[in-house]
């Protein structure tokens, strides 16, 4: 036992003090026959080519389910409503697109609501 730990002592010796033979065992370490080889340029490019295959695939396949890729969503973030007034009395034509928004379905019942020359005052905005 002693020997053959004194024969890997010396294997070890030569190979980590002599650079061709040290060259040689990374090389066939690293190599295509080794136990860890290292990509060419050409097996980079399609190992690249397939994951990109596959990230576009999965993005497709997200947006057919209805979900959105992360890249090209909307932004988050508050937002004023439109035609909102900054005094509490006249605030109808805010409210009103807040339920247009939430619920168009109900909208009607709110817009039947509204104060007398509210949809008058609307028009003539509008039609200038």
């Amino acid at each position: 036992m002693l020997e053959a730990a004194a024969e890997e002592r010396g294997a070890m010796n030569i190979m980590l003090t002599n650079p061709d033979v040290l060259a040689d065992y990374v090389n066939e370490f690293f190599g295509p026959q080794g136990p860890y080889p290292t990509e060419t340029a050409e097996e980079t490019q399609i190992r690249q080519q397939h994951e990109a295959r596959a990230q576009f695939e999965a993005e497709i396949q997200a947006q057919e389910q209805g979900r959105v890729p992360q890249q090209f969503q909307r932004p988050q973030m508050e937002m004023p409503t439109p035609g909102r007034q900054a005094s509490a009395v006249n605030d109808f034509w805010g409210s009103f697109s807040e339920m247009m928004d939430s619920s168009p379905e109900n909208a009607w019942k709110y817009l039947s609501q509204a104060p007398q020359g509210a949809l008058q005052a609307k028009a003539l905005v509008q039609d200038l």
